[in-house]
């Protein structure tokens, strides 16, 4: 192996990326889904353990399903953080429910216990979600009800101890301020880059929208565990359903002709407060992004990566001032681009491929394969489709 191997796992719709470090330390960047975690990181995860390997970091970039749902099944399966089951973790970067609400000054008034009506209400409204989501069950047992914060407290892992507030957030407002911003894990150096104190006020105000019209303007905020899930569950809601739109024009073989196709949908709440870092390791420097906005961020932007991964698995507007703004030798872009979704949207495509980004590599196959394989030469650049392993 050379300095670090990047296992990019096959997560469906979401995002599963392992950071595999010569120094035998990993990072792992969201965690897909159940079934990404059951059929693609456990088995990679016990084989790490038994090359010597432990993870330094955790990080969910934010609370999509998409993203969040195989950690919680990660870290319920691997126990006591001081005698795990699968592999150690030292640390979790995770923005969750209570220390986001915090934010909002009319939310911080309201921490106190919730009466029995509201209890009861919501006792209600979960069974009613968990009904509606796909792949949940109604019943509202103990293990519906566990958010992943209270798992991982409940098994003695560390959320955010590298923040004074507790929050994963950017501190520093220029490039030259950002220089000097690095959080040192285990060998690496990473830089918070988003989100802002904006984008979780954002945030925390859009919760206090859903908790006013679900449990009314006397609503309470409580630390039990079906009111954290719950919010959770207003959360994962507000995930886009079709961000990823075209005009019919798309269906050009010819790549100049898939700019200007995307109608530029935006980001909700949620995906603009996604956690996006650097990470350095030695030489290295990768950038990931979670399902965030570029806008917000891309000024504090080095003019050189080895490695992006590009955001929301694909969507032009996240990405359009990133695009614009620097430059790297790998693109990642994580999607099997179902039918429910579309993604990745021909235009970042374009973009990617007229900003001059060199290796464009998927884990998966898609419809557009062969268009992009036949374009190669023109273009100078080279795609991978289903690689799971990048060594750098």
């Amino acid at each position: 192996m050379k300095s670090c191997k990047i296992h990019f796992l096959p997560a469906l719709a979401g995002d599963c990326f392992v950071l595999e470090f010569i120094s035998r330390e990993c990072i792992i960047v969201d965690c897909g889904y159940k079934s990404t975690y059951e059929n693609e990181l456990k088995p990679l995860l016990i084989e790490l353990k038994n090359k010597g390997c432990k993870v330094t970091l955790l990080l969910i970039t934010h609370t999509d399903k998409d993203h969040i749902e195989g950690a919680i099944e990660f870290i319920r399966d691997n126990g006591n953080s001081t005698s795990p089951n699968i592999i150690q973790v030292d640390s979790i970067w995770y923005n969750g429910i209570i220390n986001t609400l915090s934010f909002n000054p009319e939310i911080e008034k309201r921490n106190h216990d919730s009466s029995s009506i509201q209890q009861k209400n919501t006792n209600h409204l979960l069974a009613v979600l968990l009904s509606q989501l796909p792949d949940r069950s109604g019943d509202i047992s103990a293990n519906n009800c566990l958010s992943f914060e209270e798992i991982c407290f409940r098994n003695g892992y560390s959320i955010n101890s590298c923040f004074h507030d507790r929050i994963v957030r950017r501190t520093y407002t220029t490039y030259s301020e950002k220089l000097n911003s690095a959080i040192k894990i285990g060998e690496c150096m990473i830089t918070v880059l988003s989100p802002s104190l904006d984008e979780i006020k954002k945030l925390s105000n859009a919760l206090h929208y859903d908790m006013l019209k679900q449990l009314g303007k006397d609503y309470a905020i409580s630390n039990d565990s079906k009111f954290v899930k719950l919010c959770e569950l207003f959360l994962e809601l507000k995930t886009d359903k079709a961000n990823c739109q075209e005009n019919i024009s798309s269906n050009s073989a010819l790549i100049e002709n898939w700019i200007g196709t995307s109608k530029l949908s935006e980001m909700n709440a949620v995906n603009k407060a996604s956690i996006v870092i650097e990470i350095q390791f030695g030489e290295l420097k990768m950038l990931f992004t979670g399902d965030s906005e570029s806008e917000l961020w891309y000024e504090l932007l080095d003019k050189e990566y080895d490695v992006i991964k590009i955001s929301h698995h694909g969507t032009t507007k996240p990405n359009m001032k990133m695009l614009e703004s620097t430059h790297t030798i790998i693109a990642l872009i994580s999607t099997n681009g179902s039918s429910n979704n579309q993604h990745p949207e021909k235009e970042t495509l374009a973009r990617i491929i007229k900003a001059g980004y060199k290796n464009i590599y998927f884990n998966y196959d898609h419809p557009f394969k062969s268009i992009l394989i036949d374009n190669q030469v023109d273009y100078g650049y080279s795609v991978f489709f289903k690689q799971e392993s990048i060594e750098l």
